[in-house]
């Protein structure tokens, strides 16, 4: 047996216990009612009953109130949370399902780990587009400014700095509003319904 075979040998492909990998993330995250589940059970921080996660998650499908959602609409969304969606999230240890006593609730490693999900909204801009665009402008404009073309050269230079600083720390404040909106477990639905 070789190092790279045995037992103990460190691997890079290796997630150390109670650490998802990114694969998985992604992987769970893929599917609207996981992400639902998830997002409801950090709001609420503790054991939640499976017909009351069944219920909210069937009110945010169908943008209704949870008093409005009929039979049928909540007994759709158990059964698939019931039969597959909470069994795979307590295997890859995100939550801890009790289907005997009909019961779910964040994993210890879940309840403080932060989840994002970058919404963007059809014909909008990715943030890390945003900021190449931004750099380039800025940097057109600096370019103008310091080469003295008119009417760049009606400003001085420190000036320019400040009108680009600007930009740049107006663009991060909104990111970080935005972001904010983003997370799983903040108050109202889920991000991708904001």
């Amino acid at each position: 047996m070789t190092d790279a075979e045995t037992p103990d040998a460190e691997s890079d492909d290796v997630t150390p216990p109670g650490d998802l990998s990114s694969d998985v993330v992604y992987s769970l995250l893929a599917d609207k009612r996981r992400r639902y589940t998830l997002h409801y059970l950090k709001q609420r921080r503790e054991e939640v009953p499976v017909r009351e996660i069944a219920e909210q998650v069937a009110a945010w499908e169908n943008g209704k109130s949870v008093d409005e959602i009929t039979s049928q609409e909540r007994k759709r969304v158990y059964i698939a949370l019931y039969q597959s969606h909470l069994p795979t999230l307590d295997k890859e240890g995100v939550v801890e399902y009790d289907a005997d006593r009909g019961v779910v609730s964040l994993s210890a490693s879940m309840t403080d780990r932060e989840i994002y999900l970058e919404v963007v909204p059809k014909g909008n801009v990715p943030w890390s587009f945003y900021y190449i665009g931004l750099v380039v402008a800025d940097s057109v404009v600096l370019a103008l400014a310091w080469l003295d073309v008119y009417p760049f050269d009606m400003l001085p230079d420190i000036a320019w700095a400040a009108v680009i600083l600007t930009t740049f720390a107006a663009s991060a404040f909104l990111q970080t509003y935005q972001s904010r909106r983003m997370r799983f477990g903040d108050e109202g639905p889920p991000p991708e319904l904001h």
